[in-house]
């Protein structure tokens, strides 16, 4: 009886979409057209520098409105763990190619981590407006590179695009609504939200917030959020745009102020309706969760080599993440 609930409760569920690619590819520039708004200008160096998320609207051909949810992630090779994130969190990836500059290495870098995450993909060929675009050119860099696109000898969807004129948005758009039918994502918003966190910082004033996607459920006021061994109330929520909600359902971006401690990003959150069972929950995932990394000696000749202490300073956990990783290699 429970799963036919299940069934009868189940509606379609407006996917969450990840921008990846090469730097200087468009995706701040595609994103911003989208949504109307700047965010390349607010950005240091015109880098996006952080995991963003936005929901907008599009009308498909029947005149329905169809909400889309866009993760933002950044195109610096730097950055590629929080790309790796974006895909996993995501529902449809996006590939976008500069028809200008062709395949670059993270072009073919975004393009693995997306094969290997087994999201559907579409690949928007950009920069279409520019003196220097040569489209049949880029779609040869990308089957020399086994990217195979639809009518040129593969399966995966195309679309040509200017992300500064807005040429075949529309169509881009609508072809994400089509590979999101035919995926068939669904949701049930009657059970209590569950999802990811996608960035997290924080604020001198407010205390942790953290950034999360709902990918099922829903999540409203009084309810305790749990990701891991952290915990938050909803008493502060924010959609997107930073205005206060009620309440959330799935493939919402929503924003939590209030959390005990930083969240991992990344990390599966939970919602509960009561306080017993949220401490339940974290009991069981301590019990159940790996035990503390051993310390371990050196290997011969390590003592040799130099540490040079390094104080790192970002605006969020998960840049301070994707510096960590490049102060290793």
């Amino acid at each position: 009886m429970e799963k036919n609930n299940q069934k009868q409760n189940t509606t379609i569920r407006p996917p969450v979409v990840v921008i990846m690619g090469h730097i200087d590819h468009g995706k701040s520039t595609l994103l911003d057209y989208i949504r109307k708004t700047n965010v390349v200008e607010k950005e240091a160096g015109g880098i996006t520098q952080r995991i963003s998320a936005y929901e907008v609207v599009h009308k498909d051909e029947e005149g329905n409105d169809r909400k889309i949810t866009f993760l933002d992630t950044p195109g610096h090779e730097a950055f590629s763990k929080m790309r790796e994130r974006g895909a996993q969190v995501a529902d449809i990836a996006i590939l976008l190619v500069s028809a200008e500059d062709g395949v670059k290495p993270q072009t073919l870098e975004a393009w693995k981590t997306i094969v290997e995450s087994k999201t559907p993909a579409i690949v928007a060929i950009n920069k279409i407006d520019k003196p220097g675009a040569d489209v049949e050119k880029t779609k040869m860099g990308l089957a020399e590179n086994e990217i195979y696109l639809e009518n040129y000898g593969g399966k995966v969807p195309f679309t040509l695009i200017s992300a500064k004129t807005g040429e075949g948005i529309d169509s881009l758009l609508s072809l994400i609504n089509i590979l999101a039918d035919m995926e068939d994502f669904t949701g049930d918003a009657n059970v209590n939200a569950s999802g990811y966190v996608v960035e997290t910082n924080l604020d001198p004033k407010c205390g942790v917030e953290a950034s999360l996607i709902i990918k099922n459920g829903s999540l409203k006021k009084g309810m305790l959020v749990v990701v891991e061994d952290c915990i938050c109330s909803t008493r502060m929520m924010e959609n997107f745009k930073g205005e206060n909600i009620n309440e959330a359902t799935f493939s919402s971006p929503i924003r939590l102020i209030g959390f005990d401690k930083m969240p991992k990003v990344g990390a599966e959150f939970k919602s509960f309706l009561k306080k017993n069972e949220a401490l339940e929950y974290i009991e069981s995932w301590k019990i159940n969760s790996k035990s503390p990394i051993k310390a371990t000696k050196g290997t011969e000749g390590a003592m040799d080599k130099k540490l040079i202490p390094i104080l790192l300073k970002a605006d969020t956990s998960g840049s301070i993440e994707a510096l960590e990783r490049k102060c290793r290699i």
